[in-house]
């Protein structure tokens, strides 16, 4: 019988073909998502235990969504939303300035250490002169939308044209209104009063400076009129410190004076909360984070803990955020215990438009899946030009993470084994085997023709 070099070669291939058949690439994890009710969007609030299934080289671009046809839908971190406005209303006197403030250094006006308007003034200056400008501090900084001066405060009548100016830091000033009308006249027979000036700005300034553009008025120290300004202003720091959550840090090993700490998972952490352990007790503790690869410790902030005559023994520092996973707390002195330490974290919000039906899920963790680039930006810039610029849209709520590839879709793929050499040696030995076997046959053919 003799061997086809054919199938043998079919035969080796099959392996190689079966490898290169299942490429498809999956996802560790699952998490259901409950859409309560039915909305053109929905948001995503990430959980410490979805960065814990995620894979830690992929910055979260191993996330999608898919809907009950297991088809990925748009999905992208949420789009940012300005900061909530609030009213401002506040009364401030207006604070005359020099005459010579404007052509001599005689005149000095500073911020003290909580940015109140101080103005000094050595004996060169010339005080006789009526002023013809004035400052304003506003208390903080808001957009200032009017300036009106407060009736009883007013002791004379005047006719003024005046411009504003605004600044945030006393030196560098910006054009808000630059002919505005004030007037009071009480007589016997007229009472006229024009004691308002709009702005109509968009500028956020804390100070303020109106000036004597034509006309005059006795505004000198002692007799200068209170002013009501009104405004609104943003608070993006304190919006964003109280949306954090705070998370109690497990404690583990302790070496000395070092007490290590970890997270379920490496969190974009931005706050450090930490308590002493018993009271009667104060310490200075340095707070520190293990670089990614395990090498290193870095200090991020350091905190003075005093637990006595009442206090609780806790203090809070801010820092930009970081990836945080591990931390040490090192105390410059003994303690006698693990000092309790919270980390204040913003959990991420994702969003997603439910095209197709529901049930929707996130899928999360891969090796090497990465989510694709969707314009949800876009989107939400049409969604909120019609419900407004702070419209959210509803929370879609994470269910229990099931397992959907398990953790070995975490892993590198195992590379398939390389048939091509082994198949070549193969056809290789087939082939000499083949030549061989020829050569003897004609060997055969030979003796045999010359025994006859």
């Amino acid at each position: 019988m003799r061997l086809d070099v054919r199938w043998i070669a079919l035969a080796l291939m099959l392996p190689v073909a079966a490898a290169r058949a299942d490429s498809n690439v999956d996802y560790a994890y699952a998490f259901p998502l409950v859409t309560k009710e039915k909305a053109e969007a929905y948001r995503v609030v990430l959980t410490p235990e979805v960065y814990a299934s995620a894979h830690p080289s992929a910055d979260l671009g191993d996330m999608i969504v898919v809907n009950a046809q297991g088809k990925p839908v748009p999905f992208a971190p949420l789009p940012a939303t300005p900061p909530a406005r609030h009213d401002f209303e506040t009364q401030a006197r207006l604070l005359a300035l020099p005459v010579s403030a404007a052509s001599s250094d005689s005149v000095k006006v500073e911020r003290n250490a909580n940015g109140g308007i101080v103005i000094s003034q050595d004996d060169r200056g010339d005080t006789a002169q009526r002023p013809h400008a004035w400052l304003i501090d506003a208390g903080r900084v808001a957009t200032i939308d009017s300036i009106a001066l407060e009736p009883s405060s007013l002791q004379q009548d005047f006719q003024l044209h005046v411009s504003v100016e605004g600044s945030n830091d006393l030196r560098d000033w910006r054009l808000l209104a630059d002919d505005a009308s004030l007037t009071r006249v009480h007589n016997d027979q007229d009472q006229v009063e024009q004691l308002n000036i709009d702005l109509g700005t968009n500028a956020a300034e804390r100070y303020l400076r109106i000036r004597v553009v034509e006309g005059a008025v006795d505004w000198s120290t002692g007799r200068a009129p209170t002013v009501k300004l009104t405004g609104s202003y943003t608070d993006a720091a304190a919006e964003r410190a109280s949306q954090l959550q705070w998370l109690e840090a497990k404690a583990g090993a302790q070496a000395a004076n070092d007490y290590d700490y970890e997270l379920p998972a490496a969190l974009p952490v931005e706050s450090f909360r930490l308590t002493l352990p018993a009271g009667n007790n104060a310490a200075r503790v340095h707070v520190l984070v293990q670089s990614p690869d395990a090498t290193a410790w870095t200090e991020v902030t350091a905190l003075d803990l005093v637990r006595a005559a009442g206090k609780e023994g806790d203090a809070t520092a801010t820092v930009a955020p970081r990836s945080v996973e591990h931390l040490r707390v090192h105390s410059d002195t003994p303690l006698s215990g693990a000092p309790s330490l919270r980390i204040g974290w913003l959990p991420p919000q994702y969003a997603f438009l439910p095209e197709g039906s529901a049930p929707y899920r996130l899928l999360v963790g891969s090796y090497a899946a990465r989510r694709g680039d969707y314009p949800v930006e876009e989107a939400f810039g049409r969604l909120r030009g019609t419900y407004g610029d702070e419209w959210l849209p509803p929370v879609a709520e994470l269910g229990p993470r099931v397992d959907e590839a398990g953790a070995v879709a975490l892993e590198a793929p195992r590379v398939p084994y390389d048939w091509t050499k082994p198949l070549l040696w193969a056809v290789l030995v087939l082939g000499a085997l083949g030549v061989a076997a020829m050569a003897f046959s004609v060997l055969r053919q030979g003796k045999g023709g010359e025994s006859k």
